[in-house]
């Protein structure tokens, strides 16, 4: 059987990503208000799971939300209506947003709770409206998990990496230039059966959320697995600009309502599918290590500063921006106010 659900899901987003926004799509008189594409093939993703949930949150506010499986790379034919809506990963809207790889940097954000912390205030304004330039409005933002490093030595030393070779399965520029700076190789690669991605893991190791770590059976491969906790792995919920403009205000707001109320449902639900991985990658036999605050230290002080780790198409100045807001600590005053005190302290790194 083909193991398409492992294969860059890139592929897939061409044709919806060429095409979305591009034209207006018919809606009929008694079509759904918003027709919704998930880039996955695997019913049991969380992505799919999330998607359902949407479609009843929206259900209870009289929205009618129709979710379908993206057409693979050909299948969607000339004039086939855009979608309304797309859950896609992050990673493949980078592509157009580079902007978003601030999400994406590694040892920039301790753990998933930073990233919403960041992502619901002023980082996710800005998020927002570099997503708006390139003609598409940034709705939700959902979690997969952070990555951690499964192989067969220990990665919770920062030297313990010089020399290994980590396998890609996606082209992905920031782990290049991660693994570069931590004196490691990267080989990407596009395996049609799982069979097929254990042999190349038999020498190369792996960078991956611990629930997609235990969905490749990396166990059978791999003796250790470090929680580094690195780097984050999310979704996100996009429409084009154009398609959303067309919608009333009414619709609009129930549809925000809806997804904020899924994003909390996703985020809880994402966190125990991580637990439930852990423990069964655990449970198979792998040997667990962790981070202390030290060895996370070691780690960024060989990492070069936090703006050169961004895409060369940002301007300095955006960089310098994204930077500062991704590092910016919210607090909590008595009154229940928030509050942007200041930059966090800066790492040797950054």
């Amino acid at each position: 059987m083909l193991f398409h659900r492992l294969v860059n899901p890139g592929l897939i987003l061409c044709t919806l990503l060429a095409t979305a926004g591009a034209h207006a799509p018919a809606v009929a008189a008694d079509a759904p208000d918003f027709h919704l594409s998930v880039v996955t093939h695997e019913s049991g993703h969380f992505s799919w799971d999330a998607a359902a949930r949407l479609v009843q949150t929206a259900g209870e506010s009289g929205l009618r939300i129709q979710p379908e499986l993206a057409a693979k790379p050909g299948e969607q034919m000339p004039g086939t209506d855009t979608p309304d809506l797309i859950l896609m990963p992050l990673r493949s809207l980078a592509t157009q947003v580079p902007a978003l790889e601030i999400l994406e940097l590694p040892f920039l954000f301790t753990g998933v709770d930073a990233i919403h912390q960041a992502f619901d205030n002023d980082l996710g304004h800005l998020l927002r409206k570099q997503a708006r330039q390139q003609g598409w409005e940034l709705l939700a933002l959902w979690d997969e998990g952070m990555q951690m490093l499964s192989g067969n030595r220990r990665y919770d030393r920062a030297i313990n990496l010089t020399g290994m070779e980590f396998i890609l399965l996606r082209n992905d520029p920031v782990a290049v230039r991660q693994f570069t700076a931590l004196d490691a190789w990267t080989r990407t690669v596009q395996p049609q059966t799982r069979e097929q991605l254990l042999r190349e893991c038999m020498i190369g190791s792996r960078s991956a959320s611990l629930q997609r770590l235990w969905y490749e059976r990396l166990d059978r491969v791999h003796l250790d697995l470090s929680l580094t906790a690195h780097r984050y792995e999310g979704w996100v919920v996009i429409t084009p600009s154009a398609n959303w403009s067309r919608h009333n205000e009414k619709d609009k707001a129930a549809l925000l309502q809806a997804l904020s109320s899924t994003t909390q449902w996703q985020r809880a639900d994402a966190q125990q599918r991580e637990a439930n991985a852990l423990e069964q990658l655990k449970t198979s036999g792998m040997r667990i290590h962790t981070l202390d605050a030290e060895q996370r230290v070691a780690f960024i002080e060989r990492l070069p500063t936090r703006d050169t780790l961004l895409s060369d198409t940002l301007k300095p100045s955006l960089r310098q921006k994204l930077v500062a807001a991704a590092t910016t600590v919210v607090v909590t005053r008595p009154d229940g106010q928030k509050t942007l005190p200041k930059a966090q302290p800066a790492t040797p790194g950054g």
